[in-house]
């Protein structure tokens, strides 16, 4: 049974590493182009900058409306179809829907309204653009929770295909709006910079329609199978809807508030950073806008792939976990190898994408020596905001909903605490410090109680934790040494050269850690994976 949950885990972390880390990905790569087309330097940075403050706010508002809600309705559906109710489940699903159509509907509209004076607070030249801006993303507001929904669905019979798919093809087409939009009005019919990232965003709401309408078309595919499983349920028992989804929402909301955590932790930096430089520096409003853009606004486009793929974890462990309520034996297993599986995966990366984020800024963003910095502390700083999206999601499976709430208030107290003086002291980087402090402590508070909650032991010798460790601290020493050489050796500035560099160096780094991996046998540990010869076996959790 053990090894069907975790070949169960894999099998869903891929399907949602697919969707989300791919369509991360084509959200980074549109930026050349994209970003090319606006011209000047000074246009890229002001359209970046008005872009992130447009879609930080808007990540909230989609939070509100889409985190909580799915997630324990996928819960629900999936303890539902544990117990043979697969008649409850559609009732709830279709129920679901109508509320989640109405709740699309107020964040929409709350988004619309307080657009100005989110605007108006934002590290941004010209509030008046960023409130247009702002408001053409509310359409796909009205959407995204439909969408979501549907894709909770799939998740609580443990389905992830769609839901990563579903994400590709949101992405994609959103991609092709954005190019085609900006080129189209910028370009051709010489349109302000407003209305070309206005539109830009706008985008946002043909990838939510052509995402839709695949998850429509994937569930009549499998409509004979659902067919099949409502044939074979046990009577549908009379439901109280009111009672259920006074139940969900009560679930949902700590759910909504922590999902939500990062993005709170951004609009501290959103609200806040341009009033602390006003005050303790004499830079004007469009030096504080750039630097906002190299520390916050430009980072982001890398650092949500980190979180993207911790996410794919926590998510496809959230439905097994509530499959195996009750059995502690099982519960222990699924959170060990969801801890096994976070740090095989997220550790090598973080590594490989901070050391070569100067040239990586370079590629997407031009040459920028502060930028390449902060763009490496920013990477750093994902490695907390990664364990915590894991771990606090693990905490609200497990029934803490308190706890978690709890620890993230103190999070942000932390933050915004720290933010003044950090600030102060070191500007865009006092900023990410803040994050950084806020998030490691906590995390690892949050980490400790799992642990101590599963009675989970860290065994000091021959474990599997000692040996990832191990593996992923000497890669770590090659790869830096790997970097050092080649930057002393052909230091670039040019986007093409820097793309060369990040290629071969990337390259080389991956098959330093496949190397390790492979001696260490990490497929076996983090992956369950059986690749080729192992060189070194280890005893497992007991």
């Amino acid at each position: 049974m053990g090894e069907f949950l975790k070949n169960k885990m894999l099998s869903g972390t891929f399907w949602m590493s697919f969707g989300s880390i791919f369509s991360r990905v084509l959200g980074v790569v549109y930026l050349i182009p994209w970003l090319m087309m606006l011209g000047s330097q000074q246009h890229q940075m002001t359209a970046q900058a008005m872009f992130n403050a447009a879609y930080t706010p808007y990540a909230l508002f989609l939070s509100l409306g889409t985190s909580g809600f799915p997630t324990a309705i996928s819960r629900k559906i999936a303890g539902y179809n544990a117990e043979n109710r697969y008649l409850d489940s559609q009732h709830l699903f279709k129920a679901g829907l109508l509320f989640m159509s109405i709740s699309g509907l107020i964040c929409g509209s709350l988004l619309f309204v307080f657009a100005p004076a989110i605007a108006k607070s934002s590290p941004v030249t010209s509030y008046q653009a960023t409130t247009l801006v702002i408001r053409f993303l509310t359409p796909a507001l009205f959407i995204l929770p439909v969408m979501s929904i549907i894709r909770g669905y799939f998740q609580g019979n443990q389905d992830m295909k769609p839901f990563g798919i579903s994400q590709l093809i949101e992405q994609f087409v959103r991609v092709i709006g954005i190019l085609g939009a900006s080129y189209v009005s910028f370009i051709v019919l010489k349109q302000s910079l407003t209305m070309a990232v206005g539109l830009s965003t706008f985008a946002t709401f043909f990838g939510a329609i052509a995402s839709l309408l695949y998850l429509g078309y994937y569930y009549q595919q499998r409509r004979p199978q659902y067919q099949a499983q409502l044939s074979q349920s046990a009577p549908a028992t009379k439901m109280n809807l009111k009672a259920d989804f006074m139940t969900i929402i009560k679930e949902a909301i700590p759910f909504v508030f922590v999902g939500a955590g990062i993005t709170l932790s951004q609009l501290v930096d959103q609200f806040t950073f341009k009033q602390i430089m006003l005050h303790v520096t004499t830079q004007s409003a469009t030096a504080i806008q750039n630097l906002f853009t190299l520390f916050s606004a430009n980072p982001n486009k890398i650092t949500t792939v980190i979180i993207s793929l911790a996410l794919a974890v926590s998510e496809t462990t959230l439905p097994i976990l509530a499959s195996v309520q009750g059995d502690r034996t099982k519960v222990t297993k699924v959170i060990v190898n969801n801890f096994k599986m976070l740090f095989g995966l997220i550790a090598p990366m973080i590594i490989i994408l901070a050391l070569l984020a100067p040239q990586i800024n370079t590629v997407f963003f031009g040459f920028d020596q502060q930028g390449g910095q902060l763009m490496r502390w920013a990477i750093i700083v994902s490695l907390p905001l990664a364990v915590f999206t894991d771990v606090f999601t693990l905490i609200q499976a497990l029934g803490q909903h308190r706890r978690a709430v709890t620890l993230l208030v103190v999070v942000l107290a932390i933050k915004a605490l720290a933010q003044y003086p950090l600030v102060l002291l070191f500007h865009a980087n006092g900023a990410l410090l803040a994050t950084f402090i806020a998030f490691a402590s906590i995390s690892v508070a949050g980490t400790v109680y799992l642990l101590k909650a599963c009675d989970i032991k860290l065994k000091s010798k021959n474990s599997d934790v000692t040996t990832m460790f191990a593996a992923v601290l000497q890669f770590l020493v090659v790869a830096v040494v790997v970097y050092i050489l080649g930057d002393r050796l052909f230091p670039v500035s040019d986007r093409v050269l820097a793309f060369i560099f990040a290629a071969v160096e990337g390259v080389m780094m991956l098959g330093a850690f496949g190397l390790f991996g492979s001696f260490y046998s990490m497929p076996s540990i983090a992956l369950n994976l059986k690749i080729g010869r192992q060189y070194k076996q280890y005893k497992h959790f007991r």
